[in-house]
């Protein structure tokens, strides 16, 4: 994949956030809250070394971005969607560069709502899979990867088109989540997410089977 500006913006975010994430290390408590529950409350624990993990995680993404499009043997494609994967991964990185600055906030004792900034930004995050998803061309890393979207072409152009409206939807209800604070909507949210992630799946089957019955 061709470094441009963006890109190399993105990796000097990075690297910046992890300089400072490991000087907030020595201000944080010994241990910090590695997972929230659906009540955006603390449930789980970790070493504060945690953090250099979670600082580090962004420019190993940025690394994996790069490399992924040149050992992948449809590498060629990646020309023909380097908008979607560009767009979609740099969006990945700066939820989690996010994800650790709102680690260190909470582990200092401060106040934050979990439960809304949390589902916004996957809700956000998956409005823009989905506007993209469409253009992804055949791969064997970025997409819906199954056995019969990745046996044939066909499949995989129908699947990503109908994965598209799944991944909208499924943004909109985490967007909803977040700003309706209900438990039942929730809960109801996580069900019909995981329907529709069973729906896309069994629809390119039937797709690839139809096309090898004809």
């Amino acid at each position: 994949m061709k470094i441009d500006k963006l890109n190399i913006s993105v990796l000097i975010l990075s690297v910046l956030s992890f300089i400072g994430l490991s000087v907030m290390y020595s201000y944080l408590p010994d241990t910090i809250p590695i997972h929230w529950n659906i009540n955006g409350e603390v449930d789980n624990y970790g070493s504060k070394a945690m953090i250099f993990l979670l600082g580090a995680l962004p420019a190993a993404m940025w690394f994996l971005m790069m490399v992924l499009p040149k050992i992948d043997p449809k590498r060629e494609n990646y020309k023909l969607h380097s908008k979607a994967y560009e767009v979609i991964i740099i969006s990945i990185i700066l939820i989690f560069i996010a994800l650790g600055w709102i680690t260190v906030y909470t582990a200092l004792g401060h106040a934050i709502k979990i439960n809304l900034y949390i589902p916004l930004l996957i809700g956000i995050l998956l409005i823009i899979i989905g506007n993209y998803m469409p253009t992804i061309k055949h791969n064997y890393f970025f997409g819906i990867r199954n056995p019969w979207t990745l046996a044939n072409e066909v499949v995989w152009k129908k699947t990503h088109k109908a994965g598209g409206y799944v991944f909208i939807i499924m943004g909109v209800l985490f967007g909803l989540d977040a700003f309706i604070q209900s438990k039942s909507l929730i809960i109801t949210s996580i069900i019909l997410i995981g329907v529709l992630i069973i729906a896309v799946n069994v629809y390119s089957y039937l797709i690839f089977r139809k096309i090898k019955s004809n």
